[in-house]
């Protein structure tokens, strides 16, 4: 039998003669890979070589390496990246070839660090390129962190700028270099600030820094206002009308007006507008939510609790109350003295005055802070030989309760739980015409005069108007109102509000015009729709932190026509004050997520005031936990004391005598000035137009070396005294804080994250107390303290005040007081508080 050929080959022989079969052929497919591979490299090399040609020079120091053209390198090159193999060096190419792919591709994946590298050593050289230009705009030369802001050029740049720090220097020197380095024409800038008075200084600034450079006078520099009203009109084929000449007086005038029309000839409007303005126009706020009664005290007071007859009361269930009898025409008498015995009567406590009377039915009422399981809020006052504020409140109440058991005198009594389940009105209803009582309707007559009269009428048109605005800047109308099923005071507030909303809006289609919100409207859907053909290469925005959703929009709408252009936005959400025209300070708080990435600079060295001044300042505003968090320098050292507070006892004094004590106060601290300094700038600063002094212009003569001026908290933003008078730093819903400015029901329009209690007004009073270089002087009246001096005082030690020991019965601050046995120490709080420490009692 013939062998087969094969016969004994070992079978490793076999495997190897495979292998090597196998190894010749992977040789040749490894040949062949390589080879194409080389070959589509080498064709590529011209391009690669391109692409690190364009790296080198958006990095060859002549320029800022930005965001968006690292996108742009990133999605041209991108198809070119995913062509080179990674098995690119071993494919055959020379050792210069390799390099060239391997430093392209190292550029290509590490592009953001090679960038973030590159920027951080461009700033460096180009300050020093530039220091010319720096150090001669102004009599000294631009500090660090101005010349970093000024030459980072990234496609988004937010520049923090504290209080004093040279923000319009900044923006004005921004212009110089961009127009020095000629990166842009004077008509590729566009400048935008919030004021004329702002938009003046940078224009005289810019024109100072420019005025080496041709066409620096074709700068346009505007106010979002003017820029809206500009846009609108080049985009306009009719003529385009500014609605109620752009002041606010005449636009509350023509409110008030349809109040008035609608209250007279509508019935359902006028129901809901007694009903807003009786028992809605305060915020509701929980007694058993205070921690203490000083605080409970400080709120009420900064509250006027005056129903609509005029009776001041102590709370604001008590005004319900009071308005509630005042519209049904039941004569009552507020904290009547009850005749006792002497056998009932206890010298350790005042006389009994149970809080309501009416004469017509001799029926006493009786109006309990308790919850339904008969709980006190834990700040109510424990005497002995009591252990808890509860039993002390109910011994008070079956003492009292008891007294009218043996007078035999008639008495109802009510509840704040009835307040919070919303059955206040309706029992007390019921329990009065349960004992015979007539409630009779006031005509509509009566009605309008009574709310034309209630001291919460001009609040509730401010009101009015500033929702108004806030909603027309966020572009939404009444419907658009998310409100929650509990929040009946919102719900009746925008029952009240939408018919004068329609009103308003009535008016501005019968005339053909516009508002100042529908201008930034319009203006953004004309820019969207491309009707306007103008486009820049840089935005310049100061005061950033007050900008609106509506403002905010039109920016976008321009950077959308130009995905090029560059925003460089300076501000310091520190004093963002313009709420009330709709800035959300969000949108500068949360930069970044609003508008991408972003280069974010800080200039924090003030030139305006002492340490001690930036010290209190920068603790008072920094209570927020929503506001950026950043330490100011300042090189100034306060050599005297830098606060002082002058408490004067202005409570329960004629109108004329209150004035006369504050003229006297304001002439005593000018002297004192002139003294210190002949020739100072000395601001007056109220909260309202109305705490000018009556006398202004009296102080003037008397101290024509001092150059004296008033200024509202809001007018005297970005100006600078030697030495600043805040005026009436008091409680109440007109004092600092002002409270119809905090009014829940705005934030129904507002970005939650400033919701922080007073969060607008405690920014209006950091920029009321951070204008002076030397020295804040504080004037209020001493029995009703603004909340913001009392924080102060905590942060000083040279105040006056007793600042260490507190009230015994409140934890109020004590002040001085003289009484018919001498000095002694009063709680602020009197009459609702009367705890006191004599004088020999403090150590």
């Amino acid at each position: 039998m013939k062998k087969d050929k094969f016969h004994g080959i070992k079978p490793l022989t076999v495997i190897l003669l495979c292998i090597s079969i196998f190894g010749i052929w992977h040789l040749w497919k490894t040949w062949v890979r390589n080879k194409k591979a080389k070959d589509k490299l080498q064709t590529l090399l011209p391009e690669i070589a391109g692409a690190l040609s364009d790296f080198d020079l958006l990095t060859n120091f002549e320029n800022y390496f930005s965001n968006f053209r690292e996108q742009q390198f990133l999605q041209i090159k991108s198809a070119l990246a995913k062509s080179i193999p990674r098995f690119y060096n071993e494919v055959g190419l020379s050792t210069t070839e390799t390099e060239l792919i391997t430093r392209f591709l190292t550029c290509y994946k590490n592009l953001a660090k090679e960038r973030a590298d590159y920027n951080d050593l461009f700033v460096k050289c180009e300050s020093k390129k530039y220091a010319y230009l720096f150090d001669s705009l102004e009599t000294y030369p631009l500090s660090t962190d101005q010349v970093e802001a000024i030459v980072r050029d990234e496609d988004n740049n937010l520049v923090i700028a504290g209080a004093g720090t040279g923000k319009t220097t900044t923006i004005s020197a921004k212009v110089a270099y961009l127009l020095e380095k000629k990166l842009a024409k004077p008509q590729d800038l566009l400048i935008i600030s919030f004021t004329k008075n702002a938009v003046n200084e940078m224009y005289d600034r810019c024109m100072k820094f420019c005025r080496d450079i041709p066409d620096a006078d074709q700068l346009d520099i505007r106010t979002f206002n003017s820029f809206g009203y500009f846009v609108t009109r080049f985009c306009s084929s009719k003529e385009v009308l500014l609605a109620f000449d752009g002041k606010d007086d005449e636009a509350k005038s023509f409110l008030q007006e349809r109040f008035s029309y609608l209250f007279k000839n509508d019935p359902d409007f006028q129901k809901k507008a007694v009903n807003f303005i009786a028992f809605f126009n305060r915020p509701e706020r929980d007694e058993f939510s205070y921690e203490s009664k000083d605080e409970y005290l400080k709120y009420e007071k900064s509250h006027k609790n005056v129903t609509l007859d005029g009776k001041q009361v102590n709370s604001k269930e008590e005004v319900q109350i009071g308005n509630f009898l005042c519209l049904f025409k039941i004569k009552y008498e507020y904290q009547k003295h009850y005749p006792l015995q002497l056998e009932d009567r206890n010298a350790n406590f005042a006389a009994y005055r149970p809080d309501f009377y009416f004469p017509e039915y001799e029926i006493w009422h009786e109006h309990y802070g308790i919850d339904r399981d008969g709980n006190v809020p834990s700040w109510f006052a424990v005497k002995h030989p009591f252990k808890t504020g509860r039993e002390t409140y109910h011994s008070g109440i079956l003492w009292k309760e008891a007294i009218h058991e043996k007078y035999r005198t008639k008495l109802i009594k009510t509840y704040s739980y009835e307040n919070k389940e919303n059955t206040l009105l309706t029992n007390l209803k019921k329990r009065l015409e349960g004992l015979g009582v007539e409630l009779k309707k006031r005509t509509n007559e009566e009605l309008y005069e009574l709310i034309q009269q209630s001291p919460d009428y001009g609040d509730f048109i401010n009101l009015i108007h500033t929702f108004l605005g806030l909603l027309k800047s966020n572009g939404k109308q009444p419907g658009d109102i998310q409100i929650p099923k509990e929040d009946k005071r919102l719900k009746t507030f925008i029952d009240v509000f939408t018919p004068l909303f329609d009103e308003y809006e009535r008016k501005l289609t019968h005339e053909h015009s516009v508002d100042f919100n529908d201008m930034i409207n319009l203006a953004t859907s004309h820019i969207a729709a491309g009707d306007y053909p103008r486009t820049y290469k840089y935005i310049l925005v100061d005061e950033f932190q007050d900008m609106s959703l509506g403002r905010y929009e039109l920016l976008k709408s321009l950077r959308k026509r130009h995905p090029e252009g560059k925003l460089y936005a300076v501000g310091d959400d520190w004093q963002s004050i313009f709420r009330f025209s709709g800035s959300d300070i969000s949108i500068i708080t949360e930069f970044a997520e609003h508008l991408g990435f972003t280069s974010q600079s800080a200039i924090l060295t003030s030139y305006r005031f002492n340490d001690e001044i930036l010290k209190t300042t920068s603790n008072f505003i920094q209570k927020n936990p929503g506001q950026i968090k950043k330490t100011l320098a300042t090189t100034s050292k306060a050599t005297n004391p830098s606060f002082l507070f002058h408490g004067l006892e202005l409570s329960g004094r004629q109108l004329l005598e209150k004035q006369t004590i504050k003229h006297q106060c304001i002439r005593h601290i000018l002297e004192g000035i002139s003294a210190i300094q002949s020739e100072a700038v000395v601001f007056l600063i109220g909260r309202y137009r109305h705490n000018i002094p009556t006398k202004l212009q009296q102080l003037k003569d008397e101290f024509p070396k001092l150059n004296i001026a008033f200024f509202t908290a809001h007018s005297v933003k970005g100006l600078t005294a030697d030495f600043s008078i805040l005026l009436d730093v008091d409680s109440g819903v007109f004092g600092f804080p002002s409270e119809i400015a905090d009014d829940p029901i705005l934030n129904a329009v507002l970005h939650e994250s400033d919701k922080f209690e007073n969060a607008e007004e405690r920014r209006l009073f950091y920029v009321a107390t951070t204008r002076a270089r030397h020295r804040n002087y504080l004037l209020y009246d001493m029995l009703n303290p603004s909340k913001f001096v009392t924080e102060l005082i905590q942060l000083n030690s040279n105040t006056g005040l007793m600042s260490q020991t507190r009230c015994p019965e409140c934890n109020g601050i004590l002040v001085k007081r003289t009484g018919a046995y001498g000095e002694f120490y009063g709680c602020v709080h009197y009459p609702q508080c009367t705890g006191k420490i004599a004088v020999n009692a403090v150590i």
